[in-house]
């Protein structure tokens, strides 16, 4: 049994499908985030970031919400070709995430028994980028990314968009999240939620 963020009593028995948010959950990736953002940011604009950059990452921002507060009066238009940019390099940085060894042998060991759901709010190129460094793209059931919803974390869109696509009611369902606004969106969604908070077992 475990307990869920409303702190009402959740038994293994009732649970179908298991979601799971993909950066800082199953993979920490803030160092690579940080990094090829970093660098998209200097070869595009010419600018040099401070640590807010790494803090506002870490938090769970998206990227048009972050990149006005780095860079002030930043265009659309720049956003955009930072974001490109971005998704170009981001592979190369790739060696600086780290697998969550507790609970990615969960995961390869539910997929064959339970629905398993990839619900996170990266892009796609990115997402896909990270699940095949670390050959986890194989584990998932289906897979929800950025792209597919209209409102990133903590709206609860993306997790809405989980119990569609799997046909089960909240109460079968069970996320993994690391952050507030990945716990938020799954409360919203009525979903109860593990906090990842370490990546130790």
């Amino acid at each position: 049994m475990y307990n869920g963020r409303n702190g009402k009593p959740f038994y293994m028995s009732v649970v179908k499908a298991f979601l799971f948010d993909l950066d800082g959950t199953i993979v920490d990736t803030h160092r690579a985030n940080f990094l090829a953002y970093e660098k998209s940011i200097k070869n595009i604009t010419n600018t040099t970031v401070d640590d807010s950059l790494s803090d506002l990452i870490r938090a769970g921002e998206s990227s048009t919400s972050f990149l006005p507060k780095v860079i002030p009066g930043i265009s659309d238009d720049k956003m955009r070709e930072i974001n490109s940019e971005k998704q170009r390099i981001y592979p190369e940085h790739l060696h600086e995430s780290v697998l969550n060894e507790f609970l990615s042998t969960f995961l390869s060991q539910m997929f064959r028994h339970y629905t398993t759901v990839l619900v996170t709010t990266a892009k796609k190129n990115n997402a896909l980028s990270v699940l095949r460094h670390h050959k986890l793209e194989g584990y998932f059931t289906h897979m929800i990314f950025g792209d597919d919803v209209e409102n990133m974390k903590p709206s609860p869109d993306a997790y809405l968009r989980a119990l569609e696509i799997t046909g089960l009611q909240k109460n079968e369902v069970l996320a993994f999240e690391d952050s507030e606004k990945g716990i938020e969106a799954a409360n919203a969604a009525g979903i109860n939620v593990i906090h990842v908070r370490t990546f130790e077992s």
